[in-house]
């Protein structure tokens, strides 16, 4: 009798340390966005700012001779940021939408000029910082616009994207 109420309760257990959903038969929102859908021009514009920055930050770290693993996160995120830049300006064509510019925002240009600035140990530490903060408000932005964009394209796009972009999240944080 004991081993059948212990069976009960780790069986009964179990649904309460389960992903939101998993317990009543639901796929798991374990992954639910932390902020709100944003618009589909303001998605446009924060990925095309995003992606620059991902790019000529890299390409100004590489300039600065970092060390071995920095250089190698650099030139990775010159390799993918590339690739998804051109994913993103098909995905905007084949949704007919109006592409935004390909260039930083002020929020990137003035952490771009600040950057250039610094050099060493100095850089890197920066260069860091300004790579997992930017992919952290990344990662945020697509899961927001995957779980709840009102463009069917863009959202796939979003959802496409997000495995690379939650491994640059990953790598940053183990440079740290």
């Amino acid at each position: 009798m004991k081993s059948l109420a212990f069976a009960i309760l780790l069986l009964g257990g179990t649904a309460l340390f389960a992903p939101d959903g998993l317990a009543q038969g639901q796929p798991s929102t374990a992954a639910r966005p932390t902020m709100p859908a944003p618009a589909t021009d303001t998605f446009l514009t924060k990925v095309a700012a995003g992606n620059t920055f991902e790019i000529e930050s890299s390409k100004l770290a590489l300039g600065k001779k970092p060390k071995k693993e920095v250089a190698d996160f650099a030139n990775m995120m010159i390799k993918d940021h590339g690739e998804a830049g051109a994913k993103f300006k098909k995905a905007v064509a084949d949704a007919k939408l109006k592409a935004p510019p390909d260039e930083m925002d002020a929020k990137h240009k003035k952490l771009q000029e600040d950057l250039a600035k610094k050099n060493g140990a100095d850089f890197e530490k920066s260069y860091i910082a300004a790579q997992r903060d930017g992919h952290k408000e990344t990662v945020e932005l697509f899961e927001a616009y995957a779980a709840g964009g009102d463009n069917a394209r863009m959202k796939q796009f979003a959802q496409e994207l997000l495995p690379t972009l939650r491994k640059h999240l990953e790598h940053v944080a183990k440079l740290n």
